[in-house]
């Protein structure tokens, strides 16, 4: 098995790797999400506000961000005890994404200190 590309955070509490997710193995229809790389969380792109299609919920030029991502939320930190959730430490400092399926998501390795990189 491949390691994760990205969290999904559930409502429940449960936090999901993103080839369950995307995959449509917990989707309600057992569809693939149409935004996934072969039923993988996709590839980031940089942001660029002079692109056509830029969708400025996704962050600043030279961010880093999903293709699929409709809002960036900030940092996983800034929602910890949101809705009485709390999150593992070292997710914390990771930038969340709500996605165009509206699943609050956080990219391994993309921290909202340095979001032009992913470590």
């Amino acid at each position: 098995m491949q390691a994760p590309r990205a969290l999904f955070l559930f409502p429940d509490g449960n936090i999901y790797p993103d080839n369950l997710v995307c995959s449509g193995v917990l989707s309600p229809d057992g569809l693939p999400c149409p935004y996934s790389d072969h039923g993988r969380f996709p590839e980031l792109i940089t942001v660029n506000v002079n692109a056509p299609g830029y969708e400025p919920g996704r962050g600043r030029s030279g961010d880093r961000s999903p293709p699929c991502a409709k809002y960036h939320l900030g940092h996983l930190g800034h929602w910890q005890n949101y809705n009485d959730q709390t999150f593992p430490e070292d997710l914390l400092p990771l930038r969340l994404f709500k996605c165009k399926m509206w699943f609050w998501v956080v990219v391994l390795g993309l921290y909202e200190s340095d979001p032009t990189q992913v470590k």
